[in-house]
């Protein structure tokens, strides 16, 4: 049972991954507004959707928390997910207006905000509840070490499957809009094929019948803690940046030859590239160091890659992407703060909190978008006053990391009780 939980974790994981580039709601779905006509403020809406619904598994987890419904809350998350990618599809097809095209494009990136951030924090709980943690290592190495990977090569399938000519294998090439159809398009079977895996799971029924404690009272005792109220402030601050990929790719245009979409699954793939060797490198400095120290590295490498789109032109601007990608773990690693810092009863519940975290990132997205459209500046004036913005407003969350959190955080109780037993 263990060992088949193990491979369907990875497999799920794996097709998610492989999925990616559409998944990572942002570059892939402003690109295509933008070829639609839409503004830089309207390109910016489907990922801003996407940080608005993060707070999905957090109220599900209130809503529905019988382990009994996990199963068919994975599948039901998966199923939704490709049935707004097949939805962009069609309508890219049919005679609709503009304008719905647009709006469908925001409604999958609010779809993919829901259910997928839910599907992970789900499969993260059957590999908790249905595997032993000697086990876990092996999920976690497949799942992690060739996932990444796997979605760096769907990225330039992708992007070849946008300029048609997918290597020259095709007889003629994919014109518009059937490019962006096969690029959306493909996603849906693959998640079709995650949600027809994790029925496979096998989850243990729990020990006790879960109780449904009010989530707003248990926000608020996770707020008053003092250590975790200011990790939350600097993980806020420092999530604000998962909102400036749009931009930076829409900026594109202005320092290499082609549209946005002409570039945006190679940024991708070097976006995944550099993310699974960041993430190799850093857990290596994390075990010989402390959980601070991923915050700060993360949070640096964040503040570069705006700074980087910011001043270096040509070919060498695709870096920015990898640079980010590798400063994205950010989500990895301030999470892995407040785990850090939660006493062992309340875990579940502060997971569930910092996924919400991810809220506010809603409001950068309109924040970077409306920057670039209406900065007074020309458009590519305005896209860089956002990057500068996002640097600034990074800095700031460096700045608080430093000032405020410990480098080796405690549980409030264990504190106390160190004090009683001094």
């Amino acid at each position: 049972m263990q060992t088949r939980n193990v491979i369907v974790f990875s497999a799920c994981t794996c097709l998610q991954y492989m999925a990616g580039p559409l998944l990572y709601v942002g570059p892939q779905q402003g690109a295509l507004c933008e070829s639609l006509g839409a503004s830089p403020l309207v390109a910016n809406l489907p990922e801003a959707a996407f940080y608005l619904m993060v707070v999905t598994p957090a109220f599900l987890a209130w809503w529905l928390p019988d382990v009994a419904f996990l199963r068919r809350m994975l599948f039901a998350c998966y199923l939704a997910a490709a049935a707004a990618l097949a939805l962009v599809a069609l309508l890219l097809v049919v005679p609709a207006a503009t304008e719905i095209k647009v709006a469908a494009v925001v409604l999958q990136g609010a779809v993919i905000g829901a259910t997928i951030p839910t599907a992970i924090a789900l499969l993260w709980e059957a590999i908790g509840r249905g595997a032993a943690e000697s086990r876990r290592g092996l999920a976690l190495s497949l799942a992690f070490g060739i996932g990444p990977f796997l979605a760096f090569g769907t990225s330039l399938v992708a992007q070849e499957l946008l300029k048609g000519t997918l290597w020259g294998v095709l007889s003629a090439p994919i014109e518009p809009p059937w490019n962006s159809v096969a690029v959306f398009g493909s996603g849906v079977p693959l998640l079709v094929a995650a949600a027809l895996a994790s029925r496979a799971l096998v989850i243990p029924p729990a020990a006790q019948a879960p109780i449904r404690e009010p989530i707003w009272s248990g926000l608020r005792d996770f707020l008053k803690d003092p250590l975790l109220a200011k990790a939350t402030i600097v993980t806020v601050i420092l999530y604000l940046g998962n909102a400036i990929p749009t931009n930076m790719n829409l900026y594109t245009k202005y320092v290499l030859t082609g549209n946005a979409q002409s570039f945006v699954n190679y940024q991708y793939a070097i976006r995944f590239g550099c993310k699974g060797i960041a993430g190799a490198l850093l857990g290596w400095v994390l075990s010989r160091s402390n959980p601070r120290a991923g915050i700060v590295i993360t949070a640096i490498l964040f503040i570069a890659a705006p700074l980087w789109a910011l001043s270096v032109p040509g070919v060498s601007y695709l870096l920015a992407f990898g640079i980010f990608g590798a400063g994205e773990l950010v989500g990895v690693f301030a999470p892995n703060y407040i785990v850090s810092a939660s006493s062992p009863e309340r875990l579940r519940q502060n997971l569930a909190y910092v996924t919400m975290m991810m809220a506010p990132t809603s409001a950068a997205g309109f924040l970077f978008g409306a920057i670039a459209a209406h900065s007074g500046l020309n458009q590519a004036g305005g896209l860089r006053a956002s990057f500068a913005v996002c640097a600034a407003i990074l800095t700031i969350g460096l700045v608080l990391a430093v000032a405020l959190l410990p480098k080796q955080p405690q549980p409030e109780r264990q504190i106390g009780e160190s004090a009683g037993a001094a």
